[in-house]
């Protein structure tokens, strides 16, 4: 009993903490920098196929639209997840306002060309998605 007490009264005092720090209202600043952290399970034995869909078709269309390259892209070899790729957002979280971003039609637009054109691009894509297992997509921010 005397530990059921003490756990009680120790989540008591946290959530009281929690509390005090709510009420004094504070803005992240200038020096936080936004991320889009994407983490991808790939199926058994298509992770080789997939990077090199992206090495191939995905980074050179994006080299060709001038849009931005991942900061990070972890081949992990441990834990949940096979693949992290990191992304600046230049806009912060504005960034997310958009359905279709300026950055996004553009990179669309280079990969049709260096495809063959919207169809044999639209084939990448699909073959690139059925690689895939799962994917999340998740915002972090860097202090510095």
């Amino acid at each position: 009993m005397k530990k059921v007490i003490t756990g009680f009264t120790a989540a008591i005092a946290l959530l009281a903490t929690s509390f005090a720090y709510a009420n004094e209202a504070k803005r992240l600043d200038d020096s936080v920098a936004w991320k889009e952290v994407v983490k991808i399970n790939f199926k058994i034995g298509k992770r080789a196929d997939a990077i090199k869909i992206i090495t191939e078709h995905f980074r050179p269309a994006s080299i060709k639209a001038k849009t931005p390259q991942p900061e990070s892209m972890l081949e992990m070899y441990t834990g949940d997840f096979d693949l992290l790729v990191v992304w600046h957002m230049e806009g912060g979280v504005s960034d997310l306002t958009w359905d279709t971003s300026p950055d996004n039609i553009a990179w669309r637009k280079a990969f049709d060309e260096l495809a063959g054109g919207k169809e044999e691009a639209d084939k990448i894509l699909a073959e690139y998605r059925s690689y895939i297992e799962s994917a999340e997509n998740d915002i972090a921010i860097v202090k510095s």
